[in-house]
């Protein structure tokens, strides 16, 4: 089944819902369309979906290869693909709000995710709302020199690395009590362009300036660190950015090419109404159907 239409653009900057998509049941040309449809609007959400595991799995292997998270014991057992995003309240202390800063899914790795996709299960009735930036945008939106500059540069990421802004927190698992390191796989730092070409678009964006950037090849750590932060606090200014809350049997995919994300902070708590619990999958690659 294909999309029944190009999509509804949300009330914000960026980002569409398409109506009428099983995701059980869409067929390649169905996908391709999507494809497209996420390109062109940086992220889309897909109401009215039912997935077992083994559906939602399936689903999320049809646009690349899975991620593994360094954070083990997250998985959901039986499927390593699945990342459990919950605020329930024996989640660790170390361990809440962990994505509350700015960043793109595995900008750490060497090969980085191309797509991040989440299926929600519960929502709270207030508050819950995953927040997006626009990196093509923001770039496109810097003065041409500053543009020719960028475009040669390579950063420096690591996890959980950056210098997070006033309003951010990153949990870095270095910190961590050793019983809970033994959880995490930490790797060798990588780099990556601060201004990366679009695998399938082309279109230039600026990339995981978030999270895990650190520092610029060739910089001191001092001016590395300042352009780092200078051009987060660019992109994710209110004209670049959107937001949306995820729902109970909704599939939301972003493409991390193309956006910053984070998470808004939120109560740990097993009270009704006010309880999130939603399956992340990140995938790396792009789909065979190009």
């Amino acid at each position: 089944m294909a999309p029944t239409s190009p999509g509804t653009v949300l009330p914000h900057h960026f980002g569409v819902t398409v109506e009428g998509t099983d995701v059980r049941t869409i067929d390649d040309d169905g996908l391709r369309q999507l494809f497209d449809v996420l390109h062109e609007h940086r992220f889309v959400v897909l109401p009215a979906q039912d997935l077992t595991n083994e559906q939602y799995v399936g689903f999320g292997r049809r646009w690349g290869t899975p991620v593994q998270l360094i954070a083990r014991r997250n998985t959901l057992g039986g499927f390593p693909e699945m990342i459990v995003q919950s605020n329930r309240a024996e989640v660790r202390t170390r361990s809440r709000n962990s994505a509350n800063h700015w960043h793109c899914d595995s900008s750490y790795e060497a090969q980085a995710a191309t797509f991040t996709m989440l299926y929600g299960v519960e929502a709270p009735d207030d508050g819950g709302e995953t927040l997006f930036a626009d990196l093509v945008a923001a770039y496109e939106a810097l003065p041409a020199e500053q543009r020719a500059l960028y475009d040669s540069l390579q950063v420096l990421h690591a996890t959980s690395a950056a210098t997070p802004l006033p309003d951010e927190y990153i949990s870095d698992p270095r910190s961590l009590p050793a019983e809970q390191r033994k959880d995490v796989v930490l790797l060798d730092p990588v780099t990556h362009p601060l201004v990366a070409r679009h695998p399938v678009s082309g279109r230039r964006a600026l990339y995981g300036l978030g999270g895990s950037a650190y520092g610029i090849v060739g910089w001191s750590a001092e001016e590395g660190g300042e352009l780092i932060i200078r051009l987060r606090r660019h992109a994710t200014q209110e004209r670049f950015r959107s937001h949306h809350k995820l729902m109970p049997g909704e599939v939301l995919i972003w493409d991390n090419f193309g956006v910053l994300h984070r998470a808004t902070p939120i109560e740990y708590t097993d009270e009704p109404g006010r309880r999130r619990l939603n399956y992340r999958i990140s995938l790396k690659g792009v789909p065979d159907f190009r």
